[in-house]
C-alpha cells in the first residue's frame, strides 16, 4: 500500500534533497542549466524569499516528492508560486495539497493576486489550476539562439558601452525599475534584491553591460551563464531601456554586447523568454537570431478565491 503524502513547511536541512526536485519538475535535469545546492542555496537566500516560512515540501517514505514555493512580490501586492511534483506521485493529490498550502500562505502575505507560471504541454498543471479558480492570463514565449551569426552591436555618437563595476548597484536598481515599470508582473526591486541575484554563482560583473550616456547607465543587458567547466549555455536574464532613451536602437546595441560578451566565455546557446504581447522585443530578438523553441502560460487568480 503506498504511503500517504505529507506537506510541511521546508527547512535549510532539506536543501539537498529539495534541489534534485526542483530541477526534475522545471525540466533541467542532466542539462548545464541545472541548479547545484549552492545555486539554490543562493536563489532561496534572496532578501524576500524567507523559505522557512513561504516554501512547503511534499514527503513520502522518507522522500521529498514535491515542493511549492511562494514568492511575495509586496510592491505590487501580488505572489508568484512555482512548485510541482515528481512524475511517479502525480495525479494523486499530491500537487493540489502543495497549491492550497502555497494559496493560504499568499493570503497571509496580502496578496491581491496570484500567478503560477507552466509551460504549454504541461498536461496535469493546467487542469489543477482551473479547477481551483485560475484562468489564463497570459502567454509567454521561450525563445533560443544557437550558434546563428551575430551581429557586431552597433552604438550612436554620445553613447558608449561598459560593464558593470563595483558601486553600480544603485544604477542598476533604478535603470531596471525605470524600465519596466508599468509592465505586466513586474515589481520594483530593491538594491538588495539587485544585490543579491549578482551574486548568484552564475552571473558575472561582465556579465551585465551598460550603455551609458556620460556616467549614468541608460539600457542595459543582464546575462547569466552556466559555471565553467563545460557549461555552454547561457541566458538573457534582462533587457531594459531607460523610457527617455528608447527609440534610438540601444535595446539591440546592448542585447548583441551582452550576447557578445556570452559567446566569448564559451556560450553556445542562450535562452530567454518574452512576454508575448511585448511586440518590439520579440522582433529585437528575431533580428538578433532567436527562435521560438517553447511557450509557458500564466494563470491568474485573486488571492481570495
Amino acid at each position: 500500500m503506498t504511503a500517504q503524502a505529507t506537506v510541511r513547511s521546508f527547512h535549510w536541512s532539506d536543501l539537498e534533497a529539495l534541489t534534485p526536485v526542483f530541477n526534475s519538475v522545471n525540466g533541467s535535469t542532466g542539462t548545464d542549466g541545472a541548479f547545484d545546492d549552492d545555486l539554490m542555496r543562493q536563489v532561496l537566500s534572496q532578501p524576500a524569499c524567507d523559505p522557512e516560512r513561504n516554501c512547503y515540501v511534499a514527503e513520502r517514505d522518507g522522500a521529498t516528492v514535491g515542493f511549492s514555493l511562494v514568492s511575495a512580490e509586496t510592491g505590487i501586492s501580488r505572489a508568484v508560486i512555482n512548485g510541482g511534483v515528481l512524475e511517479p506521485h502525480r495525479r494523486q493529490g499530491i500537487g493540489r495539497a502543495l497549491l492550497r498550502r502555497a494559496t493560504a500562505r499568499a493570503e497571509e502575505l496580502e496578496a491581491s493576486v496570484l500567478h503560477v507560471q507552466v509551460q504549454v504541454g504541461a498536461d496535469e498543471a493546467g487542469p489543477l489550476l482551473e479547477s481551483e479558480g485560475f484562468r489564463r492570463a497570459r502567454r509567454y514565449l521561450n525563445m533560443t539562439w544557437h550558434r546563428a551569426e551575430l551581429p557586431l552591436p552597433e552604438i550612436g555618437p554620445g553613447h558608449l558601452l561598459r560593464c558593470f563595476e563595483e558601486g553600480d548597484e544603485q544604477a542598476l536598481t533604478e535603470l531596471q525599475n525605470a524600465s519596466f515599470g508599468g509592465s505586466w508582473g513586474f515589481s520594483p526591486n530593491t538594491v538588495e534584491d539587485i544585490i543579491a541575484k549578482l551574486a548568484f554563482k552564475t552571473s558575472f560583473p561582465c556579465g551585465v553591460v551598460f550603455v551609458v550616456d556620460g556616467r549614468t547607465p541608460v539600457a542595459y543587458n543582464w546575462t547569466f551563464r552556466t559555471v565553467p567547466p563545460g557549461g555552454t549555455t547561457g541566458w538573457i536574464g534582462m533587457t531594459g531601456v531607460h523610457p527617455d532613451y528608447r527609440r534610438l536602437g540601444l535595446g539591440k546595441a546592448v542585447l548583441l554586447a551582452g550576447m557578445t560578451y556570452l559567446v566569448q566565455n564559451g556560450v553556445e546557446m542562450v535562452r530567454l523568454e518574452v512576454d508575448d504581447l511585448n511586440a518590439a522585443a520579440k522582433q529585437i530578438y528575431w533580428l538578433a537570431g532567436f527562435r521560438v523553441t517553447r511557450e509557458s502560460l500564466w494563470y491568474e487568480r485573486s488571492a481570495y478565491g
